[in-house]
């Protein structure tokens, strides 16, 4: 361990060379954390999830020294990692680390957000650090590279963005040691490091964004999509990107179908854009409440990765999130439901019926992507119709929030477990809108916390739901009053707007 006393204060995005830090290439037993499970991607980069908020270990991840999750100091979601020495008496550190497959040749993109609070900064020659540790198929070190993402002279009470390249992994790699550290020299200088919205994207191979995508694309809504023609998931089915299959009507509308021809063909379009925080507003045509029980409708975002081994996918690796119509295989269901992959973990999903009449023609629906939270909502008519039919709405802030990335919005109709319709007849769904509308350009309105237009049942259902301290990322809409929790005084600010928005 080098004496850190003697190291210069170095800028955030300089890239260290291993030998700096670290022997370059450690020689007999494998290094700490190569006993554990090795995955396909780093689990858990978020860090949403954990045995409590101040517990550890974090979940998917090896810890020593110092490190817990917290909302001291966040950028997304509910919870940030946090470090802080070790306090040994000696030059040591805290870590958390995982491990992960590579091979030779392969490179990354690093990025993160970090920071430290004025009322625990770092001080001295407290410094955090990303490393990367190329390894062989035996588990030796081959060689190590590291950049620092916090230092003493960084300004306090605010999260920046620290971004590097590291790769392309030397020759015999198999796998990497990825490590998160706080490292503290003999002088035991305090402080707390926070760490959150963490990505290692892989550059080199880059992710197949569109191996699932003819050529084909089409326009609507003012966006290009490019239209799916392979066997695959959902399902699995057959998905076609022939005119009778997926098409844009003369009114302009896209219709999605599930076809009889040579075989059942389904649909899914993706934008090529992908967008951000911000309103994602869908306006679809047709009996909704009709679906066959076998078919799903879905509106939902979704990121290509480099892999999807079922031992990864508990932490939502594509940043899915869903609106989908569909009765499940079972006519008795309710018809409606937002969805936060994986489906099936606590809180996840909340569904909602359709009317069983023509008023179900025209839906809207509806999720606003901020840092803190999907803000959903799904109402009965266009987007230009105040939604006084209101059907449902639900604010996620759990533990699987989408994160800011490469999630594309994607629509698809298909069908459940690739069986044939139980009434054995074609479908299609149209798509009269789709609207998308900037987070920053939400216009403000106190008490609308669902940005209908209008103060109401709705807003009031949210704020109940978001009482407590906000997550500080920025995304509590609840949050009227702006003192960074939700409590009486922003539901009394609430009642006395109710009614519509000024115009």
């Amino acid at each position: 361990m080098p004496d850190l006393d003697r190291l210069v204060a170095a800028g955030r995005s300089q890239l260290l060379l291993a030998a700096f830090l670290f022997p370059l290439v450690l020689v007999g037993a494998a290094g700490a954390g190569e006993g554990d499970a090795v995955e396909c991607l780093p689990d858990n980069p978020s860090f949403e999830i954990g045995p409590g908020l101040e517990g550890n270990p974090v979940a998917g991840w090896t810890d020593e020294g110092n490190v817990g999750l917290g909302d001291g100091l966040v950028s997304h979601a509910r919870r940030a990692l946090w470090m802080y020495g070790p306090f040994n008496g000696t030059a040591d550190r805290s870590t958390l680390r995982c491990l992960v497959s590579s091979s030779s040749g392969w490179s990354y993109r690093f990025r993160a957000d970090v920071g430290h609070l004025s009322s625990d900064p770092l001080e001295g020659a407290a410094r955090a650090f990303f490393t990367v540790r190329w390894r062989s198929p035996s588990g030796l070190v081959i060689s190590e590279d590291a950049v620092i993402l916090l230092n003493s002279l960084d300004p306090t009470d605010i999260m920046q963005e620290v971004e590097a390249d590291f790769g392309p992994a030397p020759p015999g790699t198999s796998s990497m040691e990825l490590e998160f550290s706080f490292l503290q020299s003999s002088a035991q200088e305090t402080g707390r490091a926070w760490i959150d919205n963490y990505r290692f994207d892989r550059t080199v191979p880059g992710v197949s964004q569109w191996g699932d995508f003819g050529s084909r694309r089409i326009d609507f809504g003012g966006y290009s999509w490019r239209v799916k023609n392979t066997y695959q998931g959902p399902g699995p089915n057959q998905f076609s990107d022939a005119g009778d299959v997926v098409s844009i009507e003369p009114d302009g509308a896209m219709s999605l179908g599930v076809v009889q021809s040579g075989g059942w063909r389904c649909s899914e379009v993706v934008l090529e854009d992908y967008l951000g925080y911000g309103t994602y507003r869908f306006t679809t045509r047709g009996r909704l409440d009709q679906l066959d029980p076998n078919i799903v409708f879905g509106l939902f975002l979704w990121e290509y990765v480099s892999c999807y081994e079922g031992t990864v996918m508990w932490w939502n690796p594509p940043s899915e999130f869903d609106i989908e119509f569909s009765r499940w295989g079972d006519p008795n269901n309710s018809e409606g439901q937002f969805v936060a992959q994986p489906y099936d973990w606590p809180g996840n999903m909340y569904r909602f019926d359709l009317p069983n009449g023509p008023e179900s023609n025209v839906v809207t629906s509806e999720f606003t992507w901020t840092p803190g939270g999907m803000i959903c909502r799904a109402w009965l008519g266009d987007s230009d119709t105040v939604p006084k039919s209101l059907l449902a709405s639900w604010y996620y802030d759990g533990p699987h929030h989408p994160r800011p990335g490469r999630a594309r919005v994607h629509l698809n109709l298909w069908l459940l477990n690739g069986q044939p319709p139980q009434n054995g007849q074609s479908a299609s769904v149209l798509l009269d809108e789709f609207t998308f509308i900037p987070l920053e350009q939400e216009p403000p309105c106190p008490g609308d916390v669902d940005g209908d237009g209008q103060v109401g049942p709705g807003d009031l259902g949210l704020l109940i739901a978001s009482w407590g301290a906000c997550p500080g990322s920025g995304g509590c809409p609840a949050d009227v009053d702006g003192n960074d929790v939700v409590n009486a005084g922003d539901l009394g600010l609430l009642v006395g707007a109710w009614g519509p928005c000024p115009e």
